[in-house]
């Protein structure tokens, strides 16, 4: 009890760290289905302001697959969950756009291998300054070839030109995930490997979509700058999982591809 008489917790500075993973993973993906509404439907009139409310969701699931890389006792387990999902869609996307062609729709996501990579270099950063700390010099160099080997493979099909096969051209490109040919390319890669290395510190981890929101701005447009408000949930994240159990861990491998197919065939059939 203060001298006011009150409570001394109410003198305390707010707590803003009210939200729970799975809430902001469900707003997340709230706001990626407007984004793919206008996607999917933009030949029919659904404005341009639907995808920029989808602006904060790659670095919202960024940093949630950062946290899932920290608190994951099988990262290798982990790493072949989102590759078994870059696969699957890869496959069926492939699939789709060759039996419903459309001069007007794409099928372009799969943000499971910009995860993935993301990942994969948290590992290799991992071992890179795990290996500068303990001096060993062969370590060092295994984990900067295993930084160089994806940029070669992704690079690989624009350097060959003709030539290499079309067909092992195209399977290189659709079904091999690397930082140059994955959703958002290096540049979303790297934001994950960042989240990572600023474990432990919230404001520094916070401005992390403020300057990629910043760089997208002056290189892309005005709309990028949205990709700053991913600094709210991050910041209003209070470390727990959440409600959900299984269901949540898994709800967005299977609904993320699901909602973006049937979007596409809704669209593929209203336009034919």
């Amino acid at each position: 009890m203060s001298v006011l008489g009150l409570n001394s917790n109410e003198s305390k500075e707010p707590n803003w760290e009210v939200f729970s993973g799975f809430e902001l993973k469900i707003a997340g993906i709230v706001l990626m289905i407007f984004d793919h509404l206008h996607q999917m439907f933009y030949i029919f009139g659904v404005p341009e302001w639907f995808a920029w409310l989808g602006r904060p969701v790659a670095p919202i699931f960024l940093f949630f697959c950062a946290e899932g890389y920290r608190h994951t006792r099988n990262k290798a387990r982990y790493m072949m969950l989102l590759l078994a999902g870059f696969e699957s869609m890869s496959a069926v996307s492939h699939i789709m756009t060759l039996s419903m062609r459309s001069d007007e729709l794409s099928l372009i996501n799969n943000i499971f291998g910009t995860l993935f990579v993301s990942v994969l270099y948290m590992a290799l950063a991992d071992m890179f300054l795990g290996a500068v700390r303990e001096k060993k010099p062969g370590r060092l160099a295994l984990a900067l070839l295993g930084m160089m080997i994806p940029f070669a493979v992704g690079a690989a099909p624009f350097i060959t030109g003709e030539t290499m096969p079309v067909w092992l051209q195209t399977a290189m490109l659709i079904y091999i995930p690397s930082p140059l040919t994955v959703e958002g390319g290096v540049l979303f890669a790297l934001m994950g490997v960042l989240f990572h290395l600023f474990q432990g510190r919230r404001c520094a981890q916070a401005a992390i979509p403020i300057a990629y929101g910043l760089l997208g701005f002056f290189m892309v447009g005005p709309a990028q700058w949205l990709i700053s408000a991913a600094t709210i949930p991050i910041l209003t994240y209070n470390g727990k999982r959440g409600p959900g159990g299984a269901l949540g861990k898994y709800f967005f491998y299977v609904f993320y591809p699901a909602h973006i197919y049937i979007f596409y065939v809704i669209s593929w059939c209203l336009s034919n």
